[in-house]
C-alpha cells in the first residue's frame, strides 16, 4: 500500500474500500442528519406543547378565578339597581341552572362539576399528546409522553402546595384540590408507563445498550418511584395514612432528583420544568417549617380526654390569621416527634386555639391514650396554619344551614360561633344547626359550644343520635363540673342531665353519678347558666332528614334571601346534603350556596 493510500482521507473511496462503501457512508451520514433534524423538530414541538400546556392550565385557573371574584364582587358590592336589571336576572338564572346540575353528586366523583373539571383536564392532556407529534417513529411518541409526564408532575405539585396561590385566586385550597391532584397523579403514571414501554420497544435489539446509560437508569428509578407512589395511594391511603404520607414524601423527593438527573441539560428545557416543580415544593416546605419554628416559642398544648374517643387540645398561642372552621397542622413532639397533623379549629383567641380531635388510629389514637393516662397535661407544641377557605357567612347569608356528622362538627361549631360573634347585635341572620352523632357521649365534646348556640335566639339546633335505643325524643341539660369532659381510665364522667319528654311536658331531671365515684360537685342550674330549663336541648333518635329540612327552610324564605349551606361529615351524609342543596337551586327564588368540607384526609 502506497503512502498516499495509507493516509487517504476518511470517507474517500480508497480508505473505505471503494465507491459502494463511500455511498453507504454517505447514506448513513444523510440518515443521521435526518434523524437529528427530526429530533430537533420533535424537541421544538415538545417545547411548544409545554407552553401550550401552561397556557391551557393557566386559562383553566383564570376561568375559576374570574367566576369566583365576579360572584364575590356581585354579592358584596353590586347596587340594587344592577341586581334588578333584566340583564343580571338572565345571567343569574343561567348560573343557577348550571349550579342545579353541577352541584349534584354522581358515582365516582364529588359532584357533576368535579366530573366536568376532570374531563376538561384529561381532554387537555389528550389533545396535547397527539398534536404536532411525529408518528413515524416510536422515539417521537415516547418523548412526547415523557414531556407530558413531566408537565403533569409540575402541575400536581402546584395542586399539592399547602400555601397554594390557588386558594386566594379561586377560593379552592389544597384539600379541595386533592381530588384533581389524585387524578393528575394517575395520569402522570400512565404517561410514565407509556414513555418507558415505548422507549424499550424503540431501542430493542442491538440498540438496547442505550437503556443502560446512566441518564436512562435515573429515569427508570424515577418511574419505579412513581409506581410505588401510586400503589401506596391505592393500598395505604385509607388503611395507614401516616405510612402512605411518609412514602409519598420520600418518593416525591426521589422522583424530582431522578427526573433532574434523567434530563440534566438546561438547553433542552426539561430540566427547567423539574427545577420549577422542586422549587415550588421546597419553598412551601420552608415556609411551613418556619411557621412551626416561630409558633413553637412559648407554645404549650393542654390535652384533655373526652368520652367516646375524643380529645380536646388547647394551645396557648394561636396564629394571627387563624379562623374557626379552617384547619391547622399541629406538632406535639411528645406524641410524634417528626409528624404534624391537620385538625379543624373550633375556636380561637389571641392567646389560645382550641381543637377537638376524634381518635382513629396512629397519631390521634396515641394522643387520646396519652390524654387518658395524663388528663389535663401540658406539652410542648406548635402549629402551622391556618389553611382552608371558609366563606364569611355573616356577610353573605340571611339564613345559614350547618350540617355535620360526628367530628365534622368541629367545622360547623367553629363557623356557627364565629358567625354569631361577627353578627354582634344584628338579628338579620338565622342559623339552623344540624349535628348527627352515633352515641350520646359524643355530645359532651362540644358542651360549652352547644350551650352558647342554645343561648342565642338566632340559632335553632337539631341534634340527632343514631344509636339511641333507650331514649327516643329526649331533652338534655348540661351541668358544669370542674374538669370539662374528663375521662378516668377510659370511662367518661357524665356531665349530661337527661329528661324524657312526653307531650311537651318534661319530667324531673335524671341525676348523674360518676361510675368511678370521683365526679366533681355538680353546680345547680341557675338563671346565669345558659343551660337553664327553658334552654334544654332536644335530642332526636335516628338520622336527620336533611333533604326535608333544607327544602322546608328554603320554602319559607323570601325570594330575595341568601341561604348558605355548610357541611362536613361522612360521605353518605355529604351526598344527601349535596343533592338536597342542588334540588333547591332554582331559577327564581332565594339564592342558595353550598360550602362542603372534606371529612378526613
Amino acid at each position: 500500500m502506497s503512502f498516499h493510500a495509507a493516509v487517504a482521507p476518511v470517507g474517500s473511496p480508497t480508505s473505505t474500500g471503494g465507491p459502494k462503501a463511500a455511498a453507504a457512508a454517505a447514506a448513513a451520514a444523510e440518515s443521521l442528519k435526518a434523524r437529528l433534524r427530526r429530533s430537533h423538530i420533535a424537541q421544538l414541538g415538545n417545547e411548544k406543547i409545554a407552553w401550550q400546556y401552561a397556557v391551557a392550565m393557566s386559562s383553566l385557573i383564570a376561568l375559576f378565578t374570574i367566576f369566583h371574584w365576579s360572584r364575590y364582587l356581585y354579592s358584596r358590592h353590586a347596587p340594587k339597581g344592577l341586581r334588578k336589571s333584566s340583564i343580571m336576572r338572565v345571567q343569574v338564572a343561567i348560573a343557577r341552572l348550571f349550579r342545579n346540575v353541577l352541584t349534584r353528586k354522581i358515582p365516582g366523583f364529588t359532584s357533576v362539576g368535579h366530573f366536568v373539571l376532570v374531563s376538561m383536564y384529561l381532554a387537555i392532556n389528550i389533545a396535547l399528546t397527539v398534536v404536532s407529534i411525529d408518528w413515524s417513529t416510536l422515539g417521537g411518541i415516547a418523548k412526547r409522553c415523557g414531556w407530558m409526564a413531566l408537565l403533569n408532575m409540575s402541575f400536581i405539585t402546584l395542586l399539592s402546595l399547602k400555601n397554594t396561590p390557588l386558594a386566594y385566586l379561586t377560593a379552592y385550597s389544597y384539600e379541595r384540590l386533592n381530588a384533581l391532584h389524585q387524578v393528575g397523579g394517575y395520569t402522570t403514571m400512565i404517561y410514565v408507563f407509556i414513555h418507558m414501554i415505548v422507549f424499550v420497544r424503540y431501542f430493542r435489539g442491538p440498540k438496547l445498550y442505550v437503556i443502560l446509560e446512566h441518564e436512562n437508569i435515573y429515569g427508570m428509578v424515577a418511574g419505579a418511584s412513581m409506581f410505588v407512589t401510586v400503589m401506596a395511594a391505592i393500598t395505604l391511603r385509607r388503611l395507614r395514612y401516616e405510612l402512605f404520607y411518609v412514602t409519598h414524601i420520600v418518593m416525591f423527593i426521589i422522583i424530582i432528583v431522578m427526573m433532574g438527573l434523567h434530563r440534566p441539560d438546561l438547553a433542552e428545557k426539561a430540566a427547567i420544568i423539574t427545577i420549577v416543580a422542586g422549587s415550588m415544593w421546597a419553598a412551601d416546605r420552608l415556609l411551613r417549617g418556619s411557621r412551626i419554628l416561630w409558633y413553637s416559642h412559648g407554645n404549650r398544648a393542654t390535652i384533655t380526654p373526652l368520652s367516646n374517643g375524643g380529645t380536646r387540645i388547647v394551645l396557648s398561642r394561636s396564629p394571627s390569621r387563624a379562623i374557626p372552621g379552617n384547619h391547622c397542622f399541629v406538632w406535639i413532639p411528645k406524641i410524634r416527634l417528626l409528624e404534624t397533623h391537620p385538625f379543624t379549629i373550633v375556636s380561637t383567641t389571641p392567646n389560645s386555639l382550641e381543637l377537638v380531635v376524634a381518635a382513629y388510629d396512629g397519631f390521634t389514637n396515641d394522643l387520646h391514650n396519652y390524654a387518658i393516662a395524663n388528663p389535663g397535661v401540658t406539652l410542648q407544641a406548635s402549629v402551622d396554619g391556618s389553611y382552608g377557605v371558609t366563606p364569611n357567612f355573616a356577610n353573605t347569608a340571611d339564613k345559614i344551614i350547618l350540617v355535620a356528622g360526628g367530628s365534622g362538627a368541629s367545622f360547623t361549631f367553629g363557623v356557627a360561633l364565629d358567625t354569631l360573634k361577627k353578627l354582634g347585635t344584628s338579628r338579620k341572620t338565622t342559623i339552623d344547626f344540624v349535628w348527627c352523632v352515633k352515641e350520646h357521649g359524643s355530645l359532651s365534646w362540644f358542651k360549652k359550644e352547644l350551650a352558647a348556640l342554645q343561648s342565642s335566639p338566632l340559632v335553632v339546633t337539631h341534634i340527632h343520635v343514631t344509636r339511641s335505643t333507650a331514649l327516643h325524643n329526649t331533652k338534655l341539660r348540661y351541668v358544669e363540673d370542674e374538669k370539662d369532659g374528663a375521662v378516668s381510665n377510659g370511662t367518661s364522667q357524665p356531665s349530661l342531665a337527661y329528661a324524657t319528654t312526653n307531650d311537651e311536658k318534661t319530667t324531673a331531671p335524671i341525676s348523674t353519678t360518676d361510675i368511678e365515684k370521683s365526679a366533681s360537685p355538680i353546680t345547680p342550674i341557675s338563671p346565669t347558666n345558659p343551660w337553664s330549663s327553658s334552654a334544654s336541648l332536644e335530642i332526636i333518635s335516628g338520622r336527620p332528614d336533611v333533604k326535608a329540612l333544607i327544602q322546608s327552610i328554603v320554602a319559607g324564605a323570601d325570594s330575595s334571601d341568601r341561604i348558605a349551606i355548610g357541611a362536613c361529615g361522612p360521605e353518605a351524609l355529604m351526598k344527601d346534603v349535596r343533592n338536597a342543596s342542588a334540588s333547591v337551586v332554582r331559577i327564581s327564588g332565594p339564592s342558595v350556596e353550598l360550602h362542603s368540607e372534606q371529612f378526613g384526609w
